[in-house]
């Protein structure tokens, strides 16, 4: 209470010295002009009081400006090029400032309450996200050991009692096979929470390296669809090796995932884009309708049935998280049937956008290298 006090008192103080100060700088300068009396140093010790003691402060300083300077200088005062009813006019203004500076402490005061109050909710939220993290990843490992087990226990029973009948047997396999979904859940989720709550600094992550590792880590379902990947020359970006290659390895993925009747075919490219990089994954599979644009980014959403293509719904939004994470965006352009091509954009490392800042876009592709079988 008592800073609060402090304040105003020291305003109505200042006030009186202010005013002493305005009448001596206005009899200074009174010779150069013809002795006429601006009102000018009244008009600036009423806003410094203001300023610094609040609203009633620099009323105080406004009427005692008014009574000094009608006794001092009487007629000889003026308010710009006014010289009539010059200290009525004053007072209005005097009040107005005043007026306006206390408006202005008082937005001032409620844009750094908003400030500290989201620093505050900012640390609250983020340790409830490192919280949430942290119970994920217990009851995931809580979850997949239970899981593993009666998977690995069912399909024992399976081998093993051969009195089993048709439709038992069937039961059993069921079993199986949701058990191994929700742990491929569970995995996707972990994952998504890696993806969105990744603090790594950003480094400078050669794409074409990243990309080289992802392929090999798929060969085996590269050779047995016979997928042909071509890939461009890749820059290097601002990003962390790991989640740019779960990048790569979810895109690349989905796109044999989802191939037509024809052979599968990926095409990886990146273009300069000023400060950024824009990647490109095109592939000639089944395509999508441009209405589910925006839905397939979503956690868990698919636009098909879990019979006709594996998967739980993450692999996208987790895409999405990712590149979130290193500030760009992903997108996409297909048509049913087509094929789709999905875009992503990664900042350039520091250096980099100091020396291309404002650059047209360009296609830094040079050359281009091929893996699958032909």
């Amino acid at each position: 209470m008592l800073s609060r006090l402090t304040r105003p008192v020291r305003g109505y103080v200042m006030s009186i010295p202010l005013v002493g100060v305005a009448i001596l700088l206005t009899f200074a300068i009174r010779p150069l002009l013809g002795g006429k009396a601006p009102l000018v140093f009244f008009t600036i010790a009423v806003a410094l009081s203001a300023a610094y003691g609040g609203l009633w402060a620099g009323i105080l300083t406004t009427l005692l400006s008014v009574v000094m300077a009608g006794w001092l200088f009487e007629h000889s005062i003026f308010l710009l090029a006014l010289s009539q009813s010059s200290l009525v006019l004053f007072a209005a203004l005097g009040i107005t400032i005043s007026a306006i500076i206390q408006l202005l402490h008082r937005a001032n005061a409620a844009v750094v309450t908003a400030r500290t109050q989201l620093e505050l909710a900012n640390k609250r939220l983020s340790r409830s996200n490192e919280e949430l993290q942290r119970f994920a990843f217990a009851i995931s490992h809580d979850l997949q050991a239970p899981l593993r087990n009666i998977a690995t226990l069912t399909a024992l029973l399976i081998r093993r009692d051969s009195g089993m009948d048709t439709d038992s047997k069937a039961c059993a396999q069921m079993i199986v096979s949701g058990v191994q979904r929700m742990e491929s859940m569970i995995k996707g989720l972990l994952d998504y929470a890696a993806a969105t709550g990744d603090t790594h600094e950003r480094a400078a992550s050669n794409s074409n390296s990243v990309l080289e590792r992802v392929l090999h880590d798929l060969r085996y379902l590269i050779d047995a669809e016979s997928a042909v990947i071509t890939v461009d020359q890749l820059p290097v970006v601002q990003a962390t090796d790991d989640r740019l290659a779960q990048l790569f390895s979810n895109l690349i993925t989905n796109a044999i995932k989802y191939r037509s009747d024809r052979t599968p075919e990926i095409h990886i490219s990146a273009t300069d884009n000023g400060s950024q990089w824009v990647f490109k994954v095109k592939d000639n599979g089944i395509g999508i309708d441009m209405k589910y644009a925006d839905e397939i980014f979503g956690l868990f959403k698919r636009l098909h049935s879990g019979d006709e293509y594996e998967g739980g719904g993450i692999g996208l939004a987790i895409c999405k998280a990712l590149i979130e994470r290193h500030g760009g965006r992903i997108w996409l352009d297909s048509e049913p049937g087509q094929g789709s091509t999905f875009f992503f954009t990664i900042r350039k490392i520091a250096a980099e956008r100091s020396k291309t800042s404002g650059a047209s876009v360009t296609d830094p592709t040079n050359r281009s290298k091929t893996v699958g079988v032909q």
